[in-house]
């Protein structure tokens, strides 16, 4: 009798575990299919992908009102979307998207001078792409930060950003050749004269491997390294080489002036500057004419532009052409003025 209690027994119990085994498979299944949910369709992470591709490609060529009010809208649509259930991977890439977006945003508003929402909007950036590792991204963001604290005037916090961004950018990517860039001209900029003819040599080895123009924001090109060149060379007081490299990129930007309006405007106000400062103000005030009727307008030439005017007032005090392009600027200073007022 004991013998068969214990049977007995035995096989209550394989029941009873049996069906605990059978309920703890069901729990992970179910666990798994929740992990599974999600209110994002797959739609949606292949239009961020495009949409961020278009906004990248079509920079240049649109004003960055346009661009601000529609970048701003899918920016707060991935805000969103973030509160919603989703996989983790469907997340990871909502913040790729959001932080490749603040990026764009950083730039708009650098072209409009708005100095603190630039920055703001490059934090963000940063924080979204360090969340997920993404490391391209956060040197993209502190790319736009150090363009935005130079042209404010804090070439030292400019430079900070600019060593941040070099130290994390991917080895041969747009991100770093455009940081090598940054550093060049910062250096230059502080009168780090060895520094910076170190990153132009740098600079100088990446164009072999680029195209001569490409278009985009996103974009590494040698006509914007030889522009780049072509400041880093003025600020040094090179100007024999800043005026080289300024014609060599001008000619370049001149074949397709729709791809890069704002950095072909730069190019041709420091030219104008070279040539001013070497004793040819007719050219330098033709140069300077050309580049601030530029169609798309960017904080970058208004400050590029009071340069060159300063250097022909205290170089040609009494030419009558210097009274022609400071006449040019005053009539420009309203249409300047109203565009710099950034939309919300």
């Amino acid at each position: 009798m004991k013998r068969r209690d214990a049977l007995r027994l035995g096989l209550n119990a394989t029941v009873v575990v049996s069906g605990a085994l059978a309920d703890t498979e069901r729990e992970a299944y179910e666990l798994t299919r929740h992990s599974e949910q999600t209110e994002i369709g797959p739609r949606s992470i292949e239009r961020f992908h495009q949409i961020i591709s278009d906004y990248g490609h079509a920079y240049p060529r649109h004003s960055t009102e346009e661009l601000w009010h529609s970048v701003l809208a899918d920016r707060r649509h991935v805000a969103e979307l973030l509160h919603l259930r989703m996989t983790l991977a469907q997340r990871r890439e909502l913040y790729i998207a959001a932080a490749w977006l603040s990026v764009i945003l950083a730039w708009a508003a650098q072209d409009r001078g708005q100095v603190r929402t630039s920055l703001a909007y490059a934090a963000d950036a940063r924080h979204h792409a360090e969340e997920v590792g993404h490391d391209e991204i956060t040197a993209w963001a502190w790319d736009v930060e150090a363009t935005t604290l130079l042209y404010d005037d804090r070439p030292r916090d400019a430079l900070h950003a600019a060593e941040q961004g070099a130290a994390i950018a991917p080895a041969a990517t747009a991100a770093c050749t455009r940081l090598i860039g940054q550093l060049a001209r910062i250096h230059a900029r502080l009168g780090h004269t060895a520094p910076a003819h170190q990153a132009l040599a740098a600079l100088h080895e990446e164009t072999e491997r680029l195209p001569a123009h490409v278009s985009g924001l996103f974009g590494a090109d040698a006509v914007r390294a030889w522009s780049v060149a072509a400041t880093s060379n003025l600020w040094l007081g090179h100007d024999e080489q800043a005026r080289a490299y300024a014609e060599q990129a001008l000619e370049i930007y001149e074949q397709a002036p729709h791809l890069s309006p704002t950095r072909r405007a730069i190019t041709a106000l420091d030219l104008g500057i070279a040539c001013a400062r070497l004793g040819d103000p007719e050219r330098a005030v033709a140069y300077g004419i050309t580049a601030i009727a530029a169609p798309r307008y960017a904080a970058a030439i208004t400050d590029r532009s009071t340069v060159l005017g300063t250097v022909l007032e205290h170089t040609y005090p009494q030419a009558t052409i210097v009274t022609t392009f400071q006449q040019k600027m005053a009539d420009l200073a309203p249409r300047l003025s109203r565009e710099a007022q950034l939309p919300r």
